[in-house]
């Protein structure tokens, strides 16, 4: 049988009083980390329950571009703001802004190239949708009044000139009157009278769903934006086809 062994009186009492301490502390952890956890439990019960969400509603989608009868791009339209034959088998509408400069791209670059392809099978046809400022308005206005004394596309061709749109100021538009040959004073009143083509045609536009310039109908087909001559001339021929032109 082993011999039992003894601490010292001294050893022992110290290791008691140790353990005691011991206990005491891990008793009190606990107890606080129960009373915590009960206190939790009880805070998470007390509050409300969060309100459902309401889904987002689902914007409602604009019905699709569709392409237009020919008849609704030339509603009001003036005859002095379209170039080609009364009987041309194809129509091309524009609308567009003078400060716009895709719109400018098109009056350089495009335009006069399906004018000269075409010849006698095409028309073409402005319709004002200054939208870009008081100068946009300033000089739809001024191609209108150039309209009315006989010369719009000799003055088309001034404000369309220049790659970057200028500064349409008032001395600036009736400097363009002078140049192609129109009485200032004239020009001048009308430049400062009300217009109602320019508003007649942008209500056409919003009628169209026109969203911005240019936009063009080819016999009412939709083309958006300033996009490659090749685009117009494919839109032309398949009109002609349909025409049997």
């Amino acid at each position: 049988m082993g011999q039992i062994v003894r601490a010292p009186a001294g050893v022992a009492a110290f290791a008691l009083l140790i353990c005691l301490l011991a206990g005491l502390v891990g008793g009190f952890g606990l107890g606080s980390w129960v009373a915590n956890r009960e206190a939790l439990v009880i805070l998470a019960a007390s509050r409300p329950a969060p309100a459902a969400q309401e889904p987002t509603p689902e914007p409602t989608p604009e019905p699709p571009e569709t392409n237009v009868s020919t008849g609704e791009t030339l509603r009001d339209a003036v005859s002095y703001a379209r170039r080609g034959p009364q009987q041309a088998q194809v129509e091309v509408v524009v609308f567009s802004d003078p400060r716009c400069p895709y719109c400018r791209q098109l009056a350089r670059e495009v335009e006069p190239k399906l004018l000269e392809q075409f010849g006698d099978k095409l028309a073409l046809t402005y319709r004002h949708f200054a939208v870009l400022g008081e100068d946009s308005q300033r000089a739809a206005v001024a191609l209108d009044c150039a309209g009315q004394a006989g010369k719009f596309w000799e003055y088309h061709s001034l404000v369309y000139r220049d790659e970057a749109a200028p500064g349409f100021s008032r001395e600036r538009l009736v400097g363009w009157a002078r140049e192609v040959g129109l009485d200032e004073t004239n020009f001048a009143a009308c430049l400062d009278a009300p217009n109602r083509q320019v508003e007649v045609d942008f209500q056409v536009g919003e009628a169209l769903r026109v969203r911005g310039t240019p936009t063009t109908f080819v016999n009412g087909v939709r083309l958006n934006g300033a996009l490659p001559l090749e685009y117009f001339v494919v839109a032309v021929e398949e009109q002609l086809r349909r025409a049997g032109g």
